[in-house]
């Protein structure tokens, strides 16, 4: 399926405040156009046109025929794009194919991928003489329903659409998927001196012909300075994964986010993040054993910090790769060992016990267990290890990494070596026998 991009208008309202073209506007280090096709591209969607109009030089020039982002890119110039983005999206007609159907959104829309993932699933029931409009009937969680184009909605059927439509329950989200139906109606609506694509959809609307896919997920329309700040907010809220601890989600994200959100702007890579988290626990060992557990715990909890921006950043800047993952994965194994020796070192130099070291190994070989069972779960039953859904309350016994450097830290600065070791060894293999016994049941 090809994607089209209506990227003509002037976009005053934004492009005052960063004196570039809106849909070239940086948005956490991407910019707005890129950021779709992205996200377009994460769904398998590599064929694009965009619409052009005010500025096709500039825009031509940043995405070049694609090759970059690995998609393919054509375009087409409307010479009319003062007239209205009806105008715009009848310009298609050039391109399309017999019998094609394809995914038109504005350039200035940004849509969580799994709310575009959810609303191509149903493309094939939509048939030729039809459209699908995406539609939030959410309207508390809506941002700014004034500026929404509003849709009166009767079912999965739009009956009226509208900017100043009193009489509405849902807004509309800005994503179609067209057919030679909507460019007949664009067609019909220009011919009556009407420009928006609102008044086209009308027309077929009118006919019955509009079906809505109601969403659930986050999507905005990034059209003045304010939404744009609200754009952020979505963006950097949508990068908690659901399988984080309760440490991480409650304590770390708090922070994390505030570092990705800055080095978003950026040309740090993930792996360098990597790298500085690596680095850092190695900082924490060498505090620890040279007998300097406050700033070893210090540094232990900045390393459980960093080891959320990196797949932040790879998330929000389409910077994923299974190698990156690897990587981030036995480094962090690495960080823990190393982490934990120096722990171990600093009670045996300081006790010269034998139950230090054996304490220490107990501790080491629980620490890999939580990654172990969930790759190993992923593996056998092809679906992710979910503490939140698989632990029940055991959910909160701080075993997962985030929960083991914040005890780290907390022992540290408490000066309590020995005790967070014991704990440690405790709770890993706890975690580690209660999941083997509570699996079967998902299994």
């Amino acid at each position: 399926m090809k994607a089209v991009i209506l990227a003509a208008g002037e976009g005053k309202r934004l492009r005052s405040h960063f004196n570039r073209p809106k849909p070239l506007v940086s948005l956490l280090g991407v910019p707005l156009i890129e950021r779709n096709i992205l996200t377009l591209k994460e769904c398998n969607i590599k064929d694009f046109t965009i619409i052009t109009g005010c500025y096709e030089r500039e825009i031509k020039e940043y995405l070049g025929n694609g090759e970059k982002l690995g998609v393919n890119i054509t375009y087409l110039h409307n010479r009319d794009w003062q007239l209205g983005n009806g105008v715009s999206a009848y310009t298609y007609h050039k391109n399309y194919r017999q019998n094609e159907k394809f995914i038109l959104l504005m350039a200035d829309h940004l849509f969580q991928e799994e709310v575009i993932k959810n609303f191509l699933k149903q493309a094939p029931k939509i048939n030729q003489n039809e459209i699908f409009l995406a539609a939030d009937k959410d309207l508390d969680k809506v941002y700014d329903v004034e500026e929404c184009t509003k849709i009166k909605a009767e079912g999965n059927l739009a009956r009226e659409l509208g900017k100043d439509l009193q009489d509405f329950n849902a807004v509309d989200c800005g994503l179609f998927l067209g057919t030679k139906a909507l460019l007949n109606a664009l067609s019909q609506a220009i011919s009556q001196n009407q420009y928006t694509l609102t008044a086209a959809v009308n027309l077929m609307a009118k006919q019955g012909k509009v079906k809505l896919h109601f969403i659930k997920g986050h999507w905005i329309d990034v059209d003045d300075p304010e939404s744009y700040k609200q754009a952020e907010k979505i963006l950097l809220q949508a990068l908690v994964p659901p399988k984080d601890g309760f440490i991480s989600r409650t304590i770390n994200r708090k922070f994390s986010l505030k570092i990705t959100k800055k080095l978003a702007k950026t040309k740090v890579t993930p792996n360098q993040i990597t790298l500085l988290s690596f680095f850092t626990a190695v900082a924490s060992s060498l505090f620890f054993a040279g007998l300097h557990p406050f700033w070893g715990g210090l540094l232990a909890q900045i390393t459980s910090i960093l080891d959320g921006v990196d797949g932040e950043i790879a998330r929000l800047k389409f910077l994923k790769s299974k190698y990156g993952g690897l990587f981030d994965s036995i480094l962090d194994r690495y960080g823990d060992f190393i982490i934990v020796i120096g722990m171990g070192y600093a009670w045996y130099f300081t006790a010269e016990s034998l139950l230090a070291l054996l304490i220490c190994a107990a501790a080491l070989s629980g620490i890999p267990m939580s990654m172990l069972f969930k790759e190993k779960f992923h593996t056998i039953a092809q679906t992710t290890y979910l503490p939140e859904k698989h632990d029940g309350l055991f959910r909160y016994l701080p075993a997962n990494r985030d929960g083991r450097l914040f005890i780290i830290m907390l022992g540290g600065i408490l000066n309590w070596i020995p005790a967070t070791l014991i704990i440690l060894a405790i709770v890993t293999h706890l975690q580690t026998l209660f999941r083997l016994f509570n699996v079967r049941k998902f299994l």
